[in-house]
């Protein structure tokens, strides 16, 4: 017989815990949404997947308390770990004031909590009262349709000016509800505090204030707008908004889940500006929670970190009962070493926006007393604006054009020292930039798209000081160079291209071997496919306003492969894109045992295997989510290693006799990742003999080495002349001059002496070759000799006759002549077709 949900309220709201048998998840889920509960677990590696199964709210000692929807406590469940249901913070029977219709003029005591109306009305007087120094406006809106209120306030607040802009944002989750009013009481001290008070002045003239204390006040008004009295964590649609943002470590969306309205809004928002530092206040803990906590890696500027949280919370105790703000090391935390989790906003804002965010747990006790906020503040006002202020010191100062003084967007990059996206921008509106740094000896380097890198060695820096450091970066001449949106992709895909080259050019030429298009004059051409296997070339000529050109030539820059997902099965093949049972866009399953064995295609050839993303269930000796790599045919063979987490097994490269790799996968029963994408090669050793004299030449090979002249190093000095189709290559008197080496054209080489040479590099994959009407230079890009008859042309029959490049051979079905018995890999031929057409080797 299921209770009616008003009971269920009534019974929920007498402050007991009681065991499971009496409380019914699914009544507390159906009412709430959400459940909060408590398990022991001794072995911390299990805490960290319990986190990513539920939303891990405490970890004290082998006890987690956390919360979870339905889907997650039913993932919670299969652990077999044993629970007890504890009543929701936001229903325990604390005393709370709520007031209405506040007049920020006449606040005698901040013992209440605003209603959802007053809260929008007290931001509201704010910009009102102090018009220069404070705007007001939403940032976006909640599931629900409240709004996200933002406070912007600076002594020029319409201007964005060359200083500092911070970012205090508050209660995210939203029965934590000391920084809500924190945060509105930080505003007010501010606002009225400048003019009055020298530091707070200073503070307001010299940066740029952003706050907002609600940050989910759907989860916080989950009981009505007129009460924070059930209040909940997650937002109206049952998400952890700090577990929904992009991770490091785990990808876009490593909760399952689309980002929330509120989660974009605050996305767009760092987006559009340049923070430098923030803070996101929380509850149910006493501690300030540093990066990172997504994995176990130290910050780059770890030090600095401990040095700002160690600030606050030492303050803090000058004003606060002993035993305030003293959890763990005294009040302090790497994240990680607490509990790790994927999807918070700390480490998003630091990855992904350069800024230094930190998470503030301000209260053991989730929904506090509205009589116990005045005690808040005292102990944390002055560690609240010290925090803030930390955002002046460092190095700083703007990045202009040497020429015309515009500011720029520029990267400010420390050699030996940023690692992580430590590095920071100056933002293109006023070109400021500001490196937050521990003392020391530092050199900056400042880049920008178009303009020539400057270093400056030896940058002195010092804490609650700021260095000042103004550069100018000068025009780089004309200058061809691109990126792309992926190296390696999947037959029929697609990628963007993005111009980075400089010079002011106004024309762009692209060419794109293998692509559809093959051309394109847009500066940043979109949705280029590649419908065939192999390994291709891109070139980029730039014209700029005086006829001037330049251009950039990748080659072997993008790989195209057919997709091959990790399955039960044994593959020969010279080349695939490996991706785990998941394949591109997908996680890989639970509870998966699958074994694949790579046979290389080519004779002789050794199987690559070289990883270029890796992301498992992280677990200390890898027995949750593995990946075992056997140097031979079977799972018998001799194992390599054995990896999870995202340390990426890099480039594989057998060394048995069948040139074989195996490959074993296992998950367990909850948390999957987002896999692994692999190139799969086959390595080959080409055996190369040069006669003296002339000869054509090929390889089937793809070299290690990308140019003519390193490829021929060690025969240089026999090497009189080496010619494509197109012309001149490697003339021996300049070997500078070398042009990219194209496994898939054909060249003649003449030699002073006889040589022989070994070339490594991988089996190229295409074993298509376009060729237009009359005589064509063909590279033989197989590893065995195949007869004249055994080409394939598309449309059939094109070819019409082959004669030996520097020899006497000739195939000529018309006229009975065949005096070429076979080509060779090695060599390369003249071929006559009748038309233009696309040749296909076997």
């Amino acid at each position: 017989m299921k209770i009616s949900r008003l009971l269920l309220l009534i019974f929920l709201a007498s402050g007991l815990a009681v065991s499971a048998q009496t409380l019914l998840p699914e009544e507390i889920l159906a009412t709430r949404g959400e459940i909060y509960f408590k398990t022991v677990v001794g072995d911390r590696d299990l805490v960290n997947k319990i986190s990513h199964l539920v939303s891990v709210d405490y970890l004290h000692e082998d006890t987690v308390f956390a919360y979870a929807n339905e889907k997650e406590f039913l993932a919670f469940t299969k652990t077999g770990l044993d629970y007890t249901i504890l009543l929701a913070p936001g229903l325990r029977d604390v005393p709370v004031v709520m007031r209405d219709n506040v007049d920020i003029r006449n606040i005698r005591s901040w013992d209440f909590y605003p209603t959802y109306t007053a809260y929008l009305d007290m931001m509201q007087q704010y910009a009102d009262e102090y018009p220069d120094l404070c705007q007001c406006f939403s940032i976006g809106q909640t599931v629900n349709g409240r709004e996200l209120m933002m406070l912007r306030i600076s002594d020029n607040v319409a201007t964005r000016e060359a200083e500092p802009q911070f970012l205090y944002t508050g209660t995210m989750h939203g029965d934590e509800l000391a920084g809500y009013v924190l945060l509105l009481r930080l505003a007010d001290h501010l606002l009225s505090g400048y003019g009055q008070d020298a530091a707070i002045t200073d503070l307001i003239d010299n940066t740029e204030i952003w706050i907002n204390p609600l940050a989910n006040p759907d989860g916080t008004f989950y009981g009505g707008n007129h009460t924070v009295n059930g209040s909940r964590r997650y937002n109206a649609n049952s998400v952890d908004l700090n577990r929904n943002y992009p991770d490091p470590e785990d990808g876009p969306h490593p909760d399952g889940k689309a980002w929330q309205p509120e989660t974009i809004a605050f996305m767009q928002l760092a987006e559009a500006q340049n923070f430098v530092m923030s803070a996101n206040t929380h509850g149910g803990a006493e501690v300030i929670n540093y990066p990172w906590d997504t994995w176990s890696q130290p910050a780059a500027d770890a030090t600095w970190w401990r040095h700002v949280a160690r600030q606050y919370v030492d303050t803090v105790h000058l004003y606060s009962p002993a035993s305030y703000l003293d959890d763990f090391d005294n009040g302090i935390t790497n994240g990680y070493q607490w509990y790790s989790i994927s999807g918070g906003r700390q480490d998003y804002m630091n990855y992904f926006h350069h800024c230094r965010e930190v998470t503030m747990e301000l209260s053991n006790v989730k929904k506090l007393a509205t009589s116990a906020l005045e005690s808040h503040w005292q102990w944390n006002y002055r560690s609240l604006l010290n925090y803030y202020g930390q955002c002046r010191y460092g190095v700083a100062g703007t990045v202009a054009d040497a020429s015309t003084g515009q500011p720029l967007k520029a990267k400010v990059f420390i050699e030996g020292h940023d690692i992580d996206q430590s590095w920071v921008f100056a933002d293109s509106l006023a070109g400021f930039y500001q490196r937050l740094l521990a003392p020391g000896s530092y050199s900056l380097t400042f880049s920008a798209q178009g303009y020539l890198p400057l270093t400056i060695p030896a940058v002195q820096v010092s804490y609650n000081l700021t260095t000042a450091l103004d550069v100018t970066l000068s025009p780089a001449g004309l200058m061809a160079d691109f990126s792309a949106s992926q190296n390696a992709i999947a037959t029929g895909s697609s990628i963007s291209f993005t111009d980075l080259s400089s010079g002011d050019p106004v024309m762009w030429q692209w060419a794109f071997e293998g692509g559809v298009p093959a051309t394109s004059s847009l500066q940043n051409p979109t949705n280029i496919f590649y419908n065939s296997p192999g390994t291709y070339n891109v070139s980029l000529t730039i014209t700029d306003a005086g006829g001037h050109v330049a251009t950039s030539l990748k080659t072997n820059f993008i790989n195209v492969d057919t997709p091959v997902l990790m399955a039960n099965q044994t593959l020969t093949l010279s080349g695939g894109l490996f991706y785990d049972s998941g394949g591109e866009n997908n996680n890989y399953g639970n509870n998966q045992n699958l074994t694949t064995t790579f046979l290389p295609k080519t004779p002789q050839a050794k199987v690559s295997v070289e990883f270029l993303e890796f992301s498992l269930e992280s677990q200390a000796s890898c027995s949750y989510d593995y990946l075992k790599i056997y140097d031979g045919t079977s799972a018998a063979a001799p194992l390599l290693g054995t990896w999870c987490g995202t340390q990426s097994p890099g480039k594989v490269v057998a060394t048995n006799a069948a040139g074989a790799l195996t490959f074993a996968f296992h998950s367990d029963y909850s948390v999957t990742k987002s896999g692994w994408k692999a190139l799969v090669r086959n390595e080959a050793m080409q055996q190369m003999t040069l006669p003296a004299g002339w000869s054509g030449l090929s390889l089937y090979v793809n070299p290690e080495e990308n140019d003519a002249a390193a490829i021929f190093e060690e025969v240089i000095d026999d090497v009189i002349i080496l010619v494509g189709e197109a012309g001149e290559v490697l003339p021996a008197n300049n070997p500078q001059q070398a042009l990219p080496w194209n496994s898939r054209k054909g060249y003649f080489i003449k030699m002073s002496e006889p040589a022989t040479l070994a070339i490594p590099g991988t089996v190229v994959i295409n074993k298509t070759i376009n060729l237009h009407a009359g005589w064509n230079l063909l590279p033989i890009i197989i590893a065995e000799p195949l007869l004249p008859g055994q080409l394939v042309t598309q449309p059939a029959g094109a070819i019409k006759a082959i004669k030996e490049a520097a020899g006497t051979g000739v195939w000529w079905p018309e006229k009975v002549i065949a005096t070429l018995p076979a080509l060779v890999p090695g060599k390369s031929y003249w071929v006559f077709v009748s038309q233009e057409t696309m040749l296909v080797f076997p």
